[in-house]
């Protein structure tokens, strides 16, 4: 029998006598007393009851601990109901799958605590994996992504989504504009960011389509020209360069070309084709081109783009697409006698 296990059993109130007694009959480490019982201690060695099922009871296995089921894993970029808020499992999977910290990612979405915890105040740019998010994010899709951009925005103060022309996320120039913001720099003003080159982009709120934008009538820039660049007058500014239609902006703003006076409308649609230039207007509006020129040096041209929807993305009241298959409608609409 090992020593240790004597020393125990001497302890527990069996005598020197007894622990040789049960080491005749085999017992040498404590796993072969766990498969004696208080009665069999008692006959082995003669003590008494209360000692050997004090003894036995000493070497009776612990219980396993009960196994927690670990938190279900969820998709981080799983759609999330109009309704709903995100759970614990997607905000935790989802930071895991962007590196973050889930309680820092917890505490900067939920409405209150950030403010009480300080973080309004809280440079977290390092702490945000800006490009990871953009590049996840989709105004049509209310998931993960548009959920962290909603509250970068909410805490920035200002719209955080630079678009191209035709309607799609910029997410270099996002990217450089949120961590911009992040560091200080002013907001855009009047929601236009200018990249590097000096060319505009229009800045919208976060979960605004970006399809419900487009190019603006340069007579009226208010209305969205149609789908084949049809504006007011008639006048089909279709593969028209945004210079000259910038030029037109000015003119009408200048005066000079009134969109109400059938004259002009008649010179502007002679006049504006595919393969003219702004200084089309050298002549008719002067004042236009020199307002052009200015705002070209200053940087300050209109983006010409306008949108139509001006809320956030549109809660769904309808499903998408029927639950079943329609029935068979083959013979609905056939004259009688006819196959």
């Amino acid at each position: 029998m090992k020593e240790d296990l004597k020393k125990q059993l001497l302890g527990l109130g069996l005598t020197e006598e007894q622990v040789a007694k049960l080491a005749a009959e085999g017992v040498k480490e404590a796993t072969d007393m766990q498969t004696l019982s208080g009665d069999d201690i008692k006959s082995l060695t003669s003590c008494g009851l209360i000692t050997a099922r004090k003894v036995a009871s000493a070497f009776v296995p612990a219980a396993p601990e009960a196994s927690v089921p670990p938190m279900a894993a969820a998709d981080p970029l799983a759609e999330i109901p109009d309704d709903k808020n995100p759970s614990a499992a997607q905000v935790n999977s989802f930071a895991a799958s962007m590196g973050m910290d889930p309680n820092m990612l917890s505490m900067m979405m939920f409405a209150g605590v950030a403010s009480n915890a300080g973080m309004g105040d809280m440079d977290i740019s390092g702490m945000i994996p800006v490009a990871q998010i953009v590049a996840g994010y989709n105004p049509k899709i209310r998931n993960m992504p548009l959920m962290v951009m909603g509250t970068l925005e909410s805490r920035l103060g200002v719209p955080i989504i630079v678009i191209n022309d035709d309607g799609s996320v910029n997410q270099a120039l996002t990217i450089e504009y949120i961590n911009g913001l992040e560091e200080g720099r002013d907001a855009a003003e009047n929601n236009v960011y200018f990249d590097a080159d000096g060319v505009p982009y229009e800045v919208i709120r976060v979960g605004v389509d970006a399809q419900s934008i487009y190019d603006a009538d340069p007579c009226d820039p208010t209305r969205a020209l149609q789908k084949n660049g049809m504006g007011v007058g008639r006048v089909n500014w279709h593969g028209v360069s945004l210079e000259v239609r910038q030029a037109a902006y000015y003119a009408v703003k200048t005066g000079e070309v009134n969109p109400t006076n059938d004259a002009d409308m008649t010179w502007l649609r002679d006049k504006i084709v595919p393969t003219s230039r702004r200084l089309v207007f050298q002549g008719k509006a002067p004042k236009a081109i020199a307002a052009f020129n200015e705002a070209m040096r200053t940087g300050s041209l209109p983006t010409l783009r306008v949108m139509l929807t001006r809320s956030p993305r549109r809660r769904e009241t309808m499903p998408r697409r029927r639950p079943g298959t329609p029935r068979d409608l083959a013979g609905i609409g056939r004259g009688e006698g006819e196959l």
